[in-house]
């Protein structure tokens, strides 16, 4: 059996003194998009950061293609994990084309130039997130919807085997977000492994192939949408009364929550 492409192992970490995370475990396979979910303050954002390296573990390990991340250079972390943030703002009046090279920075010594390779990768990025035309254009002139676009086409650039997302579809409307998914998956169905923390349910269970519900920083459940996303364990997480059925188009499950009024036969 080959080795996943992310493993974490018993992760735990403390901030300032409280426990953030405690004992998640979980792995990440090329071709599979794995979801986090849960509550806010879950410890969600925390997890990708250790994942990537920016937060020490206090006991447990990161690996990606069987590297620990701890003991990695940012360089070298750069060349395995590409990330793309929640914030959307992109200082400077870069262009485009400008802002999706650095993606390659990674792969270009400290003194280097950007060869063919790098300069190939980018056009490819461009094209993947439907971006070639906007190539020259000043960043700050676009919508939030197409600055998403240039963060997640710059991590694309990066050329890595793992992707890392923090709520890739926050604020943006459902249009933007369903298009954000459907650039996550494929280039996640090319052979890239991704894990991205998404806080709209019905679109985690739509995109992603396995999720990992987290609540107060451990593993709540784990495993495929239809066994994560249950009456039951929704409660445990998020303290609310829902309903789970079957999406009739996308055949993914559907969470509906409910109100103290109503009951589940009225929905």
């Amino acid at each position: 059996m080959s080795e996943p492409v992310l493993a974490v192992d018993q992760l735990s970490v403390d901030l300032g003194g409280s426990g953030i995370l405690s004992d998640v475990s979980f792995t990440a396979d090329r071709g599979e998009l794995v979801g986090l979910v849960g509550p806010n303050g879950a410890g969600k954002t925390t997890l990708l950061r250790a994942i990537r390296g920016s937060v020490g573990a206090t006991q447990g390990r990161v690996a990606v293609e069987g590297n620990e991340v701890s003991a990695l250079s940012a360089r070298q972390t750069g060349r395995l994990v590409a990330t793309v943030p929640q914030e959307t703002r992109l200082s400077f009046s870069f262009s485009v084309e400008e802002a999706v090279a650095m993606g390659r920075n990674p792969h270009i010594g400290r003194f280097g130039t950007a060869d063919e390779e790098d300069r190939q990768q980018v056009q490819e990025a461009l094209a993947d997130a439907s971006l070639s035309a906007f190539a020259d254009r000043p960043v700050t002139e676009l919508s939030g919807g197409e600055r998403q676009r240039v963060l997640l086409a710059r991590a694309f650039a990066q050329d890595t085997p793992l992707l890392l997302l923090d709520e890739p579809t926050a604020n943006l409307d459902i249009n933007h977000a369903i298009n954000t998914l459907d650039l996550v998956r494929s280039v996640v169905d090319e052979g890239r492994a991704a894990v991205a923390a998404i806080h709209d349910l019905n679109l985690a269970a739509r995109y992603c192939d396995r999720l990992v519900l987290l609540t107060e920083g451990s593993v709540l459940e784990a495993g495929v949408p239809d066994s994560v996303l249950t009456t039951e364990t929704l409660e445990a997480a998020f303290d609310a009364r829902a309903v789970v059925s079957t999406d009739p188009t996308t055949d993914s499950p559907r969470v509906t929550a409910l109100s103290d009024h109503e009951s589940a036969d009225e929905i």
